[in-house]
């Protein structure tokens, strides 16, 4: 429940899709002149006033128009915005545009935070879930050097993880093929971080004639599920917000420079969804970052059948069209999830 009447939401709507549109502080002489507002300009500073005092809007100079709050967007967004969808040519485009990656999932991951960015004039985000989630399907040992060894470790949902080791014991190509069947044997269905318990249980028991073969097996596991893998996230559309006026002054500019540089924090904002049911709309201070307290963010979880894969979303100004950006979010986390499903059942 809010504290707005009707009057109040219609002009409240109206400054938001103004000053969206416009970039520009609005003021009551501008919402008078609208055919569809119906009062008079002193009506309208009336009930500015009162939005005012209720926090939804702000006057940022003394002489200018209103705009939104962070708590005015989402008031907008929550209870005022209607839900708008995605028309069939523009979702046969995106479809079109994605599916071309085939079944490569970093590829699909790319070209969808691409899709984004070109559609919605913002910068795309896309990231994988965290990898403990994913569910283990195989890993290979592959030697390429008398002391390295090529770990190649691929989930249930396509995704691979290559990591190097080193080999003190000089293992053969043949030797580490049966390390590899066993690992794949004892491993088979669990995720990622129940396999590390699993090999940290075994190696745990105390086994006097355990076979010296299994103990080199689990030693290498071990050493493969407690190295923490890196995290992708694909950005693309960084300059498509660079020009917006809210990133006139130098000082904000370095900012989202910085923290479109610095993915982690991103990454933290992407994981809140990952637990969500559908859209999460993240504005201005709510995400937490202060280098990004001009913009928004609006992401959705990435899921198939067993697992959480990832999260993809938008970020731009707080001033971003978010009727046009919601539906464009969710269609293209819906086309990347039916299309991450099929390539599930091809490895799987």
């Amino acid at each position: 429940m809010h504290d707005v009447e009707k009057r109040s939401e219609m002009i409240l709507e109206a400054i938001v899709s103004e000053y969206i549109a416009n970039g520009d502080p609005v003021g009551s002489r501008t919402l008078s002149k609208k055919k569809d507002i119906g009062l008079s300009a002193a009506s309208i500073r009336n009930i500015m006033s009162d939005l005012t005092e209720l926090g939804y809007i702000m006057q940022p100079h003394v002489s200018a128009g209103r705009i939104p709050t962070d708590r005015g967007y989402r008031l907008y967004v929550d209870s005022i915005m209607g839900h708008g969808e995605t028309d069939i040519d523009e979702y046969a485009t995106i479809e079109f545009m994605i599916r071309g990656a085939g079944l490569d999932i970093r590829d699909l991951l790319r070209r969808s935070s691409s899709v984004l960015a070109g559609f919605s004039k913002q910068a795309g985000l896309v990231t994988a879930g965290p990898v403990v989630e994913q569910t283990f399907k195989t890993i290979e040992f592959i030697k390429i050097a008398r002391d390295k060894i090529l770990v190649v470790l691929i989930s249930t949902t396509g995704f691979v993880q290559n990591k190097m080791i080193y080999d003190e014991d000089n293992i053969d190509q043949q030797t580490l093929e049966s390390y590899g069947r066993m690992l794949n044997d004892m491993l088979k269905d669990l995720d990622l971080r129940q396999a590390k318990e699993r090999i940290e249980l075994e190696l745990a028991q105390e086994k006097p004639k355990v076979d010296a073969m299994l103990a080199k097996t689990l030693r290498l596991g071990h050493i493969i599920l407690s190295q923490e893998a890196t995290r992708e996230i694909y950005i693309q559309g960084q300059t498509n917000i660079l020009g917006e006026p809210e990133f006139a002054q130098v000082e904000k500019l370095k900012a989202l420079l910085m923290t479109l540089e610095e993915k982690s924090n991103l990454l933290k904002i992407l994981d809140k969804t990952l637990n969500a049911d559908g859209i999460q709309i993240f504005i201005g201070s709510e995400h937490g970052l202060d280098n990004l307290d001009t913009c928004s963010i609006v992401a959705y979880p990435i899921r198939t059948k067993d697992s959480v894969v990832g999260s993809i979303g938008v970020i731009g100004p707080k001033r971003m069209n978010y009727q046009m950006v919601v539906p464009l979010v969710d269609t293209t986390a819906r086309i990347l999830t039916g299309l991450l499903k099929k390539i599930i059942e091809k490895v799987a």
